[in-house]
């Protein structure tokens, strides 16, 4: 192709008035139909503005209904109401490690972490030195915290920041956020007493609060006149065929707009949304999945009883022990399952695991 390729696109179409507004992380000045959860996560935490310890907070909820949103408005305007606090975000998908958590923690604290990195229990003094110096209280938000449930090291951290003040004579505020509050059963019930101090759950959407919502951002994002009612309805339409997130929904209508755009028209069709809907990522539902007969029956066990023993699924299936684990393991391969083993041995030397139904969008 002879020239320069962008040359050769055209002019683009200005349908788009401030595209930021739609993607994920933008936190908006307001947050609709999420006033009374940020009310309550205001309240945990404002005892932290007057030097005092703040409670430790679980956030928990499907995905896309607001609640790192949430966590991140109520966290920006605490660390602008007091200069003492000091609001830090961490997920732990991207940061999974206790090791770098804490180094998350220094960074954010302003110290020098080298490249070659230094030992754990050395940044640990290093933090606590400063905050006690400073003395700030960071009010620490755990991102996809569940993540770090699975492993028996990095579960430290949780027990570390949760008892802060019994352990450094310090103040922190720990606030997790996960879909889903199974893990809790998969922690020491000493980290899940200070961890969870306060459960604020939040709720699905609904059709209208997705289209109010929808009609804010796109209001800021496009263009008078680039958007119309119908094209909400359908945005918001696909966002409750995925479980009512909202994620999903803002992501369809900023897809729908870039297809718009390539056209170089001024509005966004309804073509335009169909074509975007196959283009935004969407929870994968196991009804869409095809499983055989014994998959089948472990998934069904799984969804009445949430978590269970290797050993209590092999009671209720009546099948060899060794055919049902073959199956099992297939399921964890396939994403579908989650384990952890168990300490105790059975009879035949074996250690029995602990299983679960992976939630969506992890």
């Amino acid at each position: 192709m002879a020239g320069n390729i962008f040359h050769s696109l055209g002019k683009e179409s200005s349908i788009f008035k401030n595209e930021k507004v739609l993607m994920p992380d933008y936190i908006p000045n307001e947050l609709l139909h999420r006033e009374n959860e940020i009310k309550e996560l205001a309240l945990c935490l404002r005892t932290a503005s007057k030097g005092e310890r703040p409670e430790n907070i679980i956030v928990a909820g499907p995905p896309g209904t607001g609640k790192t949103c949430s966590v991140r408005y109520v966290l920006k305007q605490l660390g602008e109401y007091s200069k003492s606090i000091l609001p830090i975000y961490i997920n732990c998908w991207e940061f999974s490690t206790r090791h770098s958590i804490l180094t998350q923690i220094a960074i954010g604290l302003g110290e020098f972490v080298p490249r070659r990195g230094i030992a754990t229990d050395e940044i640990t003094i290093n933090i606590v030195e400063t905050l006690k110096k400073e003395k700030r209280t960071p009010i620490i938000a755990l991102d996809e915290v569940d993540k770090l449930a699975s492993q028996v090291e990095d579960i430290k951290i949780l027990y570390d920041l949760a008892r802060s003040n019994e352990i450094f004579s310090i103040n922190i505020g720990l606030i997790g956020i996960s879909n889903s509050l199974t893990f809790l059963s998969r922690i020491d019930s000493r980290i899940k007493s200070s961890l969870s101090q306060r459960i604020l759950e939040f709720e699905r959407y609904t059709p209208q609060q997705l289209r109010d919502i929808l009609k804010e951002r796109a209001k800021i994002a496009f263009v008078s006149g680039a958007v119309d009612e119908d094209i909400l309805g359908l945005c918001a339409g696909i966002g409750m065929k995925n479980n009512g997130d909202a994620r999903i929904a803002i992501q369809t209508l900023w897809l729908a707009g870039r297809e718009a755009e390539k056209r170089n028209s001024g509005n966004v069709s309804i073509d335009d949304v169909k074509l975007a809907a196959n283009l935004a990522p969407r929870e994968s539902k196991l009804g869409e999945i095809k499983f055989d007969k014994v998959e089948n029956e472990i998934i069904d066990i799984l969804r009445k009883k949430g978590e269970i023993t290797t050993t209590e699924i092999y009671a209720l299936i009546n099948r060899k022990p060794r055919t049902v684990r073959k199956y099992i393991l297939i399921l964890i391969k396939k994403g579908i399952l989650k384990s952890k083993s168990l300490p105790r041995s059975t009879t035949d030397g074996r250690k029995p695991r602990l299983i679960w139904l992976k939630e969506p969008g992890k």
